[in-house]
């Protein structure tokens, strides 16, 4: 006999019932764990710099700051933690002030395997902030107190909203409508204008989109993909493969829909070298569907979805 220990909205990690009754036994009263696992790295070699010190302070204040604040009303073991990774790439710096680019991922676990899958990964092309070396990172939700705080808070809460939709049928709109509303709060400094950045790819138009009803099916297929297709690998790989092949099916459908649209992108340039390792495993007949669909649907990745064929 198993049982589920719940996760986010779904079920996810397995445990046998005796070690269950064990550690029900010995285990301490529940605690308020963090529910984020960040690895932050900020170099800078572009940038002219004596004394790298102050890249460190801030590169550890910043992982500092995102895992041991509190940011749901959640309780998650320490298998359960979202991993996100923040890499900055500082271009300019003057005095205090800070300018360059991020780029940020999301990692999930996959059920019953040592899996882990690339949730979302984004490139962010705009991103200023100042800070005073060993300054106290302080952050207030609805108020301009800092702005490496305020985007910090905002890719936790991305992260937060795609993970619980990954888990739940979309589970994550709590969080998107705080990552909303820092847009909302920030909308007189660089990098989170609706003309910031690289065209649609910016904070502006990311949290747009995850609010936006019309891209309800692009949130949908966070969860369906995940849930209903990564997840069941490990049992069923035919049938996760065939349920991942309907889902991209169905988006094609309503692809013209959708060709401005940031999520849609962003899920291709993050998901294509797992497409790739999933139709590996396909059926020549199988292959031949994919390969057409995917280069239809992701010109930009046309020779990387060649390789599924072998």
């Amino acid at each position: 006999m198993a049982i589920k220990i719940k996760s986010r909205q779904g079920q996810l990690f397995s445990t046998p019932f005796f070690l269950m009754a064990a550690m029900a036994f010995f285990a301490p009263t529940p605690s308020t764990a963090q529910e984020i696992k960040s690895t932050v790295q900020i170099v800078a070699p572009r940038v002219q710099l004596s004394d790298k010190q102050i890249l460190i302070t801030l590169q550890n204040a910043a992982q500092q700051f995102i895992n041991t604040r509190k940011w749901t009303d959640e309780t998650l073991n320490m298998q359960e933690k979202i991993e996100i990774s923040l890499f900055f790439d500082i271009t300019a710096m003057n005095n205090n002030d800070f300018s360059g680019t991020l780029q940020f991922q999301i990692i999930r676990p996959t059920y019953n395997a040592t899996y882990k899958t690339t949730i979302f990964q984004f490139n962010d092309e705009d991103i200023s902030f100042s800070y005073r070396e060993f300054e106290n990172l302080e952050y207030q939700e609805n108020a301009n107190v800092s702005d490496f705080t305020a985007l910090l808070a905002y890719y936790v809460n991305i992260a937060l909203g795609m993970d619980f939709d990954s888990f739940g049928e979309m589970a994550g709109s709590p969080y998107f409508s705080k990552a909303q509303s820092l847009v909302g709060i920030m909308s007189n400094v660089v990098g989170w204008r609706q003309g910031d950045g690289k065209g649609i790819r910016n904070r502006y138009y990311l949290s747009e989109n995850l609010t936006n009803a019309r891209f309800k099916e692009l949130r949908l297929l966070t969860y369906n993909y995940h849930r209903k297709g990564m997840d069941q690998f490990s049992e069923n790989p035919d049938l996760a493969r065939k349920t991942i092949t309907d889902l991209l099916k169905k988006l094609k459908e309503s692809q013209s829909l959708l060709q401005n649209c940031l999520l849609q992108k962003s899920f291709f340039s993050t998901k294509w070298p797992e497409l790739v390792e999933i139709y590996k495993g396909a059926t020549v007949p199988e292959k031949a569907v994919i390969v057409k669909l995917l280069t239809e649907m992701d010109p930009t990745n046309s020779q990387r979805y060649e390789k599924i064929k072998g």
